[in-house]
Order: C-alpha cells, then structure tokens, then sequence
C-alpha cells in the first residue's frame, strides 16, 4: 500500500525530528509498505509540499498532531482531499486519542482517528485497507459510520519497546542534525529513550495518553541507537523524555556502560527537583551529561499545588544547588497565567527564577491542554477554547487582572531578562573549567569559533 505521512508545521524556535511519523514510518516498512514521509517542519517542504504529494502515488494518509497543530493538519488534510478526493485520512496524537469524539464532529477531512500509541494500529489498519476488508474491530481506532461516532476498544501499550524498529533512517536525519534549538553543537539531535511518566501533574496530558505505566527501552537498546546516530555525525544528544531519572538502576547502568565503553558525547536530559541525587548525577556527568532541565513552574507553592506537581520551593532549590555545585548547565520551565493565579503569585515566580539563574529559561503562558484535569477544570468554570491560542507563547485567557495582551507581554519580558548574555558567559567558564581531555578540548574550540562566528556576523558591514 503506498502511504503518505505528513508532518504538520509545529511553529516555534524548538525544531525537533518528526519521532512519532518515522516510528509510524519504520513500522509500515518492516509490514512491506511503501511510505513518504512530507515534513512541513522543513521550510524548503514547506513551501512546496503540495506538489511533493501530488507527484506521490497515495492510496492512505497519515497525519499527526498536538492540541496546537490540530487546525493546521485539519487544514492539510483539506488540501488533500481537494487534491485526492477517495483518499483515507489517518489523524493519530495527542489530540485524537484524548478527545476523539469531538474531533471526528469538529473537522470532517479526518476519516479515521488513531487513539493511543501508532505503530501496531497503523500497520494492522493498513493492511486491512489494502485488502478491503473491515476494520471495525481494529483496536484503538475511531471512525464515523452511519452517522455515528464508533470507538473501539484501546489496544494495550506496547511492553517491548525493544521490538520497535529503529526510526532514524526515516527522516531527514542531516536537516535535523544541522538545524537544531540546543545551541550547544552543530551536530545534535534528539532521543526518546522510554514511554510515561508516573507522575500526576494536573496541566500535562502525558498520563491520559500513555497511562501511568512508565517503560523504558532496554540499555543495550538505548547504547545502540546512540551509536548509530553518532556514526552519523551526532556529537550532542538531548534526550526528550519527559522525565529520564525515573528508573534510576536503568540510568547508572546506563551510565556506567557509557564509562566502561568510553562513548564520547555530551546529552542533555529533563528532570525532576524531587529525583535529584548527588552521586548519581555526579554519575550521569562523568558519562557525558552536560545540562539538565527541571519543570519549575512556580515560584508560590500554592500553585505548584495547584499543578499537582508534588514538589516543594525548598526542594527546588536543593536541586538547582546540587547542579551547582556539580557544575552541570541547568534549564528551568517557568509558566505564568493560570486562572487562579495572582500578580503576586507571578512576582514569586519571576524571583525565584532569578535566584535559581538557570542557564536556559523556558517562560511559558499556560495552557490548558486537552486530557489534562486543568482542561476539564477550565471547561467547569465556562471557558471554551480556541485551539489556535493554545500554544505556549500566546495567553488562551486572561489572568489576575492582566489583558491576553499584557501577558504575552509579560511572557516576552520574563525571557528577555531571565536569558541575558551573562549566563551564557557563566556557561562558557563552566565549559571550560570541565575540560578533562583532548576530546573536551576539541569541543569547546568549536563553540568559541561558532559563537565569534555570530558575533562577527552580526556586525554592521
């Protein structure tokens, strides 16, 4: 069968591979079908994406997408239609699987929803396609029939995350090497290394999508893909797990083999205040981890409360003071703008953040995301929602008194001043006093031409 995904424009600074369409992509290879895969993410695509399709023998279509991305892919999935009237049209992600009710009433192009994790659904959908038959009782799909919304039964999580082939080779691997947010190597890329997160925050939908079952890929997996994209140029690897110290037998084995193999690259990772501890990211650093990423979200406990995130002030300062002192890069997520949140509330956020002085400053408004008990509290007070204005630089509501306007001001203002150039010097003294090796050195040289290649660059001819 000859398939068709499309990766919708996900907008932003933070480009990130296509992970879920080429897991998509590299299931239905292995099943014997032919894929392309239409990465909108990538402007030269972007500009002539629908040509790239017209020119593309298609019987399906797949298409992905958050809360933010939904309009647009519905929109994509539009021009399809006009272009191949009798094409089926997949939409898997976050937003299907958590309102798909909703959105086979809200956008009428999408035919068939994907509800939860993709691979075995989409391979078992395909060929049911390809040879005509039912697919009523494929688990974990909706569709319309009759007039009515069906919605089969969820298909189990996927156990082994082992047995998914490797997605790498399935995406424009040198784009995303080449054009990356880390600002840390020209040569990076990203890893997902595990699936869940155990943990309750009431604003993020991570818990409804995957459930509370966090698993991980085995370390000989994890090791193998990270020998593979460092064969092909990887220097920096940014590990997008929502939580990666979960597991904390996993990540010193994981460590300690980094060591004993003497793999030589630097990653990044996120984590939480509560799961910080001294000798093991003393560990993690000796095996390469150069700056780690704490969901932060407040400065007033009352609204880290509110979030459901389980940590106190105190603990978040422990954390930032145990990087410290390791000398480990830290990336702080701020968010401003809930409904119950006050001025004074904001006013304490901005001032730990100061205090904590990350390196890398994320200031989000918040965002009431579909599946989230947030989204359902939002709805009980009368909210209704307009996609388009659930992104992460735009205010969906007003908040303590400030317009949607002040807020995205105030946002701004918070990343202006909390990602001034001095914590970039910071960075730089740091990078230079862990120089261990020939390796290290190497590494640092380049980011000293990289950064007075900019600066040169951006003076008046």
């Amino acid at each position: 069968m000859n398939i068709t995904l499309i990766q919708p424009f996900t907008g932003g600074t933070d480009v990130e591979p296509p992970h879920s369409l080429a897991c998509i992509f590299a299931a239905l290879d292995k099943a014997g079908h032919r894929c392309t895969l239409i990465d909108l993410q990538q402007c030269k695509v972007r500009e002539r994406w629908e040509e790239i399709f017209k020119n593309t023998p298609v019987d399906l279509v797949g298409l992905t997408g958050m809360t933010p991305q939904v309009q647009d892919a519905h929109e994509i999935a539009a021009r399809v239609k006009a272009s191949r009237p009798d094409v089926r049209i997949i939409l898997g992600g976050v937003h299907a699987t958590l309102l798909p009710e909703q959105t086979l009433k809200e956008f009428p192009f999408f035919d068939i929803l994907v509800i939860g994790e993709g691979e075995d659904t989409v391979v078992e959908l395909s060929s049911r396609l390809e040879d005509r038959l039912p697919y009523d009782d494929v688990a974990g799909i909706a569709y319309r029939k009759d007039g009515s919304i069906v919605i089969t039964p969820p298909r189990p999580r996927i156990t082994n995350l082992d047995s998914l082939p490797d997605h790498h080779a399935y995406y424009d691997f040198d784009f995303y090497l080449k054009n990356n947010s880390f600002e840390t190597s020209d040569k990076a890329i990203s890893l997902i290394v595990s699936r869940g997160c155990p943990y309750n925050c009431q604003f993020c939908a991570t818990r409804n999508f995957w459930t509370l079952k966090y698993n991980n890929k085995s370390v000989d997996k994890a090791l193998g893909e990270i020998r593979g994209v460092m064969r092909r140029g990887a220097e920096y690897i940014k590990f997008r797990d929502s939580t990666f110290v979960i597991n904390k037998k996993w990540v010193r084995e994981f460590c300690e083999r980094i060591i004993k193999e003497k793999l030589r690259f630097r990653w990044a990772a996120n984590a939480r205040v509560d799961l910080v501890d001294y000798d093991l990211f003393k560990l993690m650093k000796k095996a390469g981890l150069d700056t780690i990423c704490f969901g932060v979200e407040s400065g007033s406990q009352r609204m880290l409360d509110f979030y459901g995130k389980g940590v106190t002030i105190e603990q978040i300062e422990k954390a930032f003071a145990v990087c410290k002192r390791l000398r480990l890069r830290t990336g702080a997520y701020y968010m401003l703008g809930a409904l119950t949140e006050t001025r004074e509330e904001m006013d304490a956020t901005f001032r730990l953040a100061k205090r904590l002085n990350a390196a890398w400053s994320w200031c989000f408004l918040f965002m009431p995301l579909p599946g989230s008990e947030l989204y359902q509290y939002y709805i009980d007070q009368g909210c209704t929602f307009d996609y388009s204005r659930i992104r992460s630089d735009k205010a969906a509501f007003s908040s303590a008194g400030y317009s949607i306007a002040e807020l995205e001001e105030k946002r701004a203002g918070w990343y202006q001043e909390l990602n001034k150039r001095p914590n970039r010097l910071s960075s730089g003294i740091n990078a230079l006093l862990d120089v261990r090796s020939i390796y290290d050195l190497r590494r640092v040289t380049r980011k000293v031409r990289r950064f007075c290649g900019r600066m040169l660059r951006r003076l008046p001819v």
